[in-house]
């Protein structure tokens, strides 16, 4: 062999060491998602007072629901529950549900209706598919639901909050249908 073909495979070989150690300490950590990923049970529409399998998470992140006037509903924040027959289909059409203890304390629950009402707390943060509603199901302070998501909360946390919107949101079989270009409606179910 050559000194130039010998010197030629040196260059090559150092050449391409450089672009790879370039680009390793170049890559973007992957980002975390946030919550537990729950088994999908489906999609069935059912009608209102049929009995059904239980919700394999809590809150539902999938499963039966209603398809008729309640279902899906409007987003929003409500003060009246919203049960999860009528809100798994807004998962299903790509929405986030955000449910708190009845007993949420009254600063945490004015900063979750807040960051999702207009005029919103976060004028970087305006949410347009979602639902907050009471749930006294609920066993911790803050439980939120996407489609085959959920994450639990023992207080209010913006940033964990809105994190898990924005990588849920959209995320579900049936994103264009429904209500989602409805504007969130702070009176709804008041």
């Amino acid at each position: 062999m050559s000194n130039k073909v010998f010197w030629g495979i040196i260059i090559v070989l150092l050449l391409g060491a450089g672009a790879y150690g370039f680009s390793v300490q170049h890559k973007k950590p992957k980002e975390v998602i946030l919550g537990v990923s729950q088994p999908s049970q489906g999609q069935l529409h059912i009608a209102q007072g049929q009995p059904h399998d239980p919700y394999n998470s809590d809150p539902p992140s999938s499963g039966p629901h209603y398809n008729d006037n309640t279902a899906p509903t409007l987003w929003g924040v409500y003060t009246q529950e919203v049960p999860p027959e009528v809100f798994v289909h807004n998962e299903e059409h790509g929405g986030v549900i955000i449910t708190y203890r009845p007993d949420l304390p009254a600063d945490q629950l004015k900063k979750l209706q807040a960051l999702f009402a207009p005029p919103y707390s976060n004028p970087n943060f305006k949410p347009n598919r979602a639902i907050v509603t009471p749930r006294a199901k609920n066993t911790h302070a803050i439980e939120l639901a996407a489609w085959t998501w959920t994450l639990s909360l023992d207080q209010y946390d913006e940033a964990t909050i809105t994190k898990f919107y924005l990588q849920h949101v959209g995320k579900a079989p049936e994103v264009g249908a429904g209500p989602s270009n409805t504007p969130i409606n702070q009176a709804a179910g008041q």
